[in-house]
């Protein structure tokens, strides 16, 4: 991956900070809005965000070096294919 891939792939500090912010307003209303636990579901949500992150790397590294299985080896014949008619 070069540089310019991993720019687009890899979310920048503002990116994840904002996810974190956005979950755990969600959980904050998912709980009926309680006052005083902000750092709770902050860290709740920072927690989901970390995990989330780690299942998208394991993700982009088994996917490496692999192509779509609807395409195949451009050297294998395609099945149904005709041939000089």
């Amino acid at each position: 991956m070069d540089m310019a891939e991993a720019s687009q792939t890899m979310p920048t500090p503002c990116d994840v900070e904002q996810r974190i912010r956005e979950r755990a307003y969600f959980l904050w209303r998912q709980e009926g809005c309680p006052p005083g636990l902000q750092a709770r579901h902050w860290e709740q949500a920072r927690r989901i965000e970390a995990e989330h992150e780690r299942y998208e790397t394991r993700i982009d590294v088994e996917e490496e070096g692999s192509f779509p299985a609807s395409d195949p080896p451009s050297h294998s014949v395609i099945v149904g294919e005709r041939r000089g008619t």
